[in-house]
């Protein structure tokens, strides 16, 4: 099943069409808590990626919800002539996604008019939002709106247990009412590091003053670190102290690097 979310290609399009995207996925997953969240960009498409979302279901989960991001509209840093190619794979897969039971939820920042009849033949709904506000059109393509979640005012410290516990769904969704709420990612992303060094703490620590910590946080953070190993909190580390750092050098978006992190962590 697709859902098309594009935009016209003006000033924020792209981002714009990817929240409205994420919120959507949000929305579904509060409906479908036994599915799976997964992420396809220009990354990690393959044709074993695309074969395992489109056939495949997780042994607990009754569906995989997949967003689909920079596969269209050129995202990245690859040479013309890699995204045309991409792109055109993409195209050729349609039918495989329309045909399969997951829901694969696709986000562009513009697209041409001949790629959207094609889209069109095989999608379940396709909008288009506007750059400038992010609003649906009245003429959006199709019957049926798209839930667009909602605020909850979940505290950031709830994505902290979150991501102790391995949660990674959970994280997202409370990632993205955070950053819809207005939540700046740098405050995310401060709390996680805190909680991922929390854990290498307690991990290799006898007792709460030995570890600098508060009693509370240090047998929360013993408990949470036995869900990792050394290898995996010392890497848990690594990657956040990566997406701060490269974010501010201008590599990657903060508020995207941060939703990545949480989506492949």
């Amino acid at each position: 099943m697709i859902y098309f979310l594009y935009s016209d290609g003006k000033n924020d399009g792209a981002q714009t069409a990817a929240k409205k995207a994420a919120a959507l996925a949000a929305d579904l997953l509060k409906k479908k808590p036994d599915a799976s969240l997964f992420s396809l960009t220009e990354e990690n498409w393959n044709d074993s990626a695309v074969d395992e979302y489109t056939g495949g279901q997780g042994l607990f989960a009754n569906k995989y919800v997949v967003l689909v991001r920079g596969i269209l509209d050129g995202g990245g840093t690859a040479t013309a002539a890699a995204k045309k190619e991409l792109k055109e794979s993409f195209l050729e897969k349609l039918e495989l996604f329309s045909e399969s039971p997951n829901i694969f939820i696709i986000s562009a920042g513009s697209i041409d008019k001949a790629s959207l009849k094609k889209i069109e033949k095989h999608a379940e709904k396709v909008q288009e939002v506007l750059s400038a506000s992010g609003d649906v059109p009245e003429n959006a393509k199709k019957s049926g709106g798209f839930g667009q979640g909602g605020s909850t005012g979940n505290s950031v410290f709830a994505m902290a247990d979150a991501l102790g516990a391995r949660d990674k769904k959970t994280l997202w969704v409370l990632y993205r009412q955070a950053i819809e709420e207005g939540k700046a990612p740098e405050e995310i992303h401060g709390i996680l590091f805190w909680q991922a060094k929390c854990m290498a703490l307690a991990a290799r620590t006898k007792s709460a003053g030995e570890a600098g910590l508060n009693p509370f946080v240090y047998q929360k953070s013993k408990r949470y670190a036995e869900n990792f190993d050394e290898k995996e909190l010392s890497l848990l580390l690594e990657r956040l102290v990566s997406v701060y750092h490269d974010s501010h050098r201008g590599i990657h978006e903060f508020e995207t690097a941060m939703e990545r992190f949480i989506l492949e962590y």
